[in-house]
């Protein structure tokens, strides 16, 4: 489990209140040709590099959206043709056996952050194994039943392929290196040029917490943090409604935040 730190709204006054106090209280060296020069190329291509980040990272959870999409689509629509196979004689311990499975699978699936995503992998290869174990299929509506499963579960494996590979496709750390460098050089040269007169303090203060900002919005979606509850926690909530089963939060998630469950709807916590 990552370390989960504060995001970006409630991080947000923080970061401007220290801006401004710290603008205000440390005054640099005045005025700096050199400084100056420093602070126009760093600033360039800092401004380049972080463009360049969060565009990546952006379509990255763009891509993760679209795969959870599917997947938890498919997953869903896969349960609803197993409920078909309750109606058939001799079914109805494998039924439940996929129920318990694939509720299995999700609740495994909150213990675990993105960038581990794989170690879900024997949980939703148990369902993809249990489908020798239906019983004989005797009539042609049974047939087709189980038929139409397997494309599904087939679309939602190729689904999962890439939420691995999306999920470890973060930024590296000499990447992180070079950002950290580039912003530890923009905010000495911002301060070094501070002259302590008034609009001097607020072009600081503002310009200070624009780059903590930044840097804030990058470690977000390279956390995958930022939107985690429309890729994270929705989707596959949902999943828990059509097996019939209470939603299922981890007692941890809820004492930090990141999920707020129903107040009207029984839930299960672990």
């Amino acid at each position: 489990m990552e370390l989960r730190i504060l995001k970006i709204s409630r991080l947000l006054p923080i970061v401007l209140i220290l801006s401004f106090l710290a603008a205000y209280f440390l005054p640099g060296g005045g005025k700096s040709e050199m400084i100056e020069t420093t602070l126009g190329v760093v600033g360039l291509l800092f401004a380049i590099l972080v463009g360049f980040f969060v565009t990546d990272l952006w379509t990255r959870f763009q891509k993760i959206r679209e795969n959870v999409a599917v997947e938890v689509s498919g997953l869903q629509t896969h349960y609803l043709f197993v409920k078909i196979m309750n109606r058939f004689p001799g079914h109805q311990e494998w039924v439940r056996k996929q129920r318990e499975l694939i509720d299995e699978y999700v609740r495994k699936f909150f213990e675990v952050e993105w960038s581990d995503y794989g170690k879900v992998d024997p949980y939703f290869n148990k369902i993809i194994e249990s489908l020798k174990d239906v019983g004989e299929l005797k009539t042609n509506n049974e047939t087709e039943t189980y038929t139409n499963m397997l494309p599904l579960l087939n679309e939602v494996t190729t689904s999962r392929e890439k939420l691995f590979m999306y999920g470890k496709d973060k930024l590296s750390k000499a990447e992180w290196t070079v950002i950290g460098s580039l912003a530890g050089i923009l905010l000495f040269s911002i301060f070094y040029l501070n002259t302590g007169h008034l609009s001097s303090v607020l072009l600081t203060g503002a310009l200070t917490s624009s780059v903590i900002i930044l840097l804030l919005i990058l470690r977000d979606l390279n956390n995958l943090s930022f939107g985690e509850e429309m890729i994270s926690f929705e989707p596959y909530e949902t999943i828990f409604d059509v097996l019939e089963k209470p939603r299922f939060y981890l007692k941890r998630d809820i004492a930090s935040g990141r999920v707020n469950p129903p107040k009207d709807k029984e839930y299960r916590t672990d």
